[in-house]
C-alpha cells in the first residue's frame, strides 16, 4: 500500500514562522539587561533547537520519499478560505487593538468576532462564552497576576474594584 505523500510545504510555515520570530526576538533583545530576557533567550534556544528537530525529520522524510513540498493543505478545502481569512482579520485587529483596548475587551471582541465568523450561533452563546473568558483573563492577569498586559476600560474598572 502506497501512502501519500505529506505535504511538507504547509506542515512548515509554523515552525519556519516561530523561528523567524525567535531569531528577531533574539536579536532585537540583545542590548537589554541578562534579568528582562533570560526567560526569552531560554524559551528561544528551546524553540530553535526544536525547529531544528523538526527540518532535520522534514529533511529524511523528502529524502524517502515520504514527502514534498506542498502548500495544499493551506488551501483546501476552497470552501474554508472565507474563514481563514476572516480569523487572520480578527487576529491582526486584536493585536493592533489591545493596546488600546486593553485584553479584556480586546479579547471580548476578537472572541466574538472570531465565533461569529467560524459560525457559532446562537449570538447570545457568543457572547456569553466571550464575556466569561474575557473577564476571566482579565481578572487572572490583571487583579491575580498583574502582569503588565495592556490596560483598557476594564482592567481599569476591574483595579478600582479590587484595590
Amino acid at each position: 500500500m502506497t501512502q501519500k505523500p505529506r505535504a511538507l510545504g504547509a506542515e512548515l510555515l509554523i515552525p519556519l514562522l516561530a523561528l523567524a520570530f525567535t531569531v528577531y526576538f533574539l536579536a532585537t533583545t540583545s542590548a537589554m539587561e541578562w534579568e528582562a530576557k533570560a526567560n526569552g533567550v531560554i524559551v528561544g534556544w528551546i524553540l530553535i533547537a526544536l525547529v531544528g528537530v523538526q527540518l532535520v525529520r522534514s529533511a529524511i522524510d523528502l529524502a524517502r520519499g515520504r514527502a514534498n513540498l506542498s502548500f495544499a493543505p493551506l488551501v483546501e478545502p476552497a470552501g474554508a478560505m472565507g474563514k481563514r481569512l476572516g480569523m487572520m482579520v480578527v487576529t491582526i485587529a486584536l493585536v493592533a487593538g489591545v493596546p488600546w483596548a486593553g485584553v479584556g475587551l480586546g479579547l471580548f471582541l476578537a472572541l466574538a468576532a472570531g465565533f461569529a465568523v467560524m459560525g457559532v450561533r446562537p449570538l447570545r452563546r457568543i457572547l456569553v462564552v466571550s464575556f466569561c473568558v474575557a473577564l476571566a483573563c482579565s481578572l487572572l492577569f490583571t487583579v491575580a497576576l498583574d502582569s503588565g498586559l495592556p490596560h483598557g476600560p476594564v482592567e481599569n474598572l476591574l483595579l478600582r474594584v479590587f484595590r
